[in-house]
């Protein structure tokens, strides 16, 4: 199901929790974050996953939406079959690769998201 795509959710998750870090002392010091402002480790998530092809952009942003809530899991069906219908009717669902990649680092905690997917579909990364 996420064959040769381990990589690429670690390193994700890890940038993402960097800029989760980030934003959290940020705001600590700072108070809220004013739109525009980006910091170094948001720069970072964005580059990286911008770097990636369209497919693994999609396949994270259906482990994210199958981790945030359970809208997206159909009872009487396994989670593997919730994973691909939604990879189906999310596939390419927004126009382009950068707008993908903005939905998923729109979302503060995504690491938690993408590891409450990943619960859900018993993988162990």
């Amino acid at each position: 199901m996420l064959t040769g795509k381990t990589e690429m959710i670690v390193k994700t998750m890890e940038l993402a929790e960097a800029r989760f870090a980030a934003r959290q002392q940020y705001e600590a010091e700072h108070g809220p974050k004013k739109w525009g402002v980006y910091l170094p480790e948001e720069k970072a998530l964005i580059d990286y996953l911008m770097s990636l092809d369209r497919e693994t952009v999609e396949t994270l942003e259906v482990l994210m939406l199958l981790g945030r809530d359970d809208e997206y899991r159909n009872l009487g069906d396994t989670p593997e079959e919730n994973y691909l219908k939604l990879k189906e009717k999310r596939y390419h669902h927004h126009p382009d690769q950068e707008v993908a990649v903005y939905y998923l680092t729109g979302k503060n905690t995504l690491k938690v998201f993408l590891e409450n997917g990943l619960n859900y579909l018993g993988i162990v990364l």
